[in-house]
């Protein structure tokens, strides 16, 4: 399942036609950590303002589309469905 940031991260592969490789300095640069993005890119966790920021401005997708509540878990339910875990 394709998260909000998956699809930024392969948006911006596709301008450059190059894959992005996060690098430490990447890490540096918008001030997330390995494990979080990773946490972030899987949608295992929430994103905070200042991480949407950060990857809103390196990736140069609009700030509204990163902060979009779509999980993985919900984004393949119909209204309605309940997901039991």
């Amino acid at each position: 399942m394709d998260t909000v940031l998956r699809k930024a991260l392969n948006r911006a592969s596709g301008k450059t036609g190059l894959p992005v490789k996060p690098d430490r300095a990447f890490y540096n640069k918008v001030g997330i950590n390995q494990k979080r993005f990773g946490q972030l890119l899987r949608g295992e966790k929430p994103i905070y303002g200042f991480e949407a920021v950060n990857l809103s401005e390196f990736f140069g997708v609009p700030l509204e589309e990163l902060c979009k509540n779509e999980s993985p878990a919900a984004a393949g339910n119909s209204a309605g469905q309940s997901v039991n875990v």
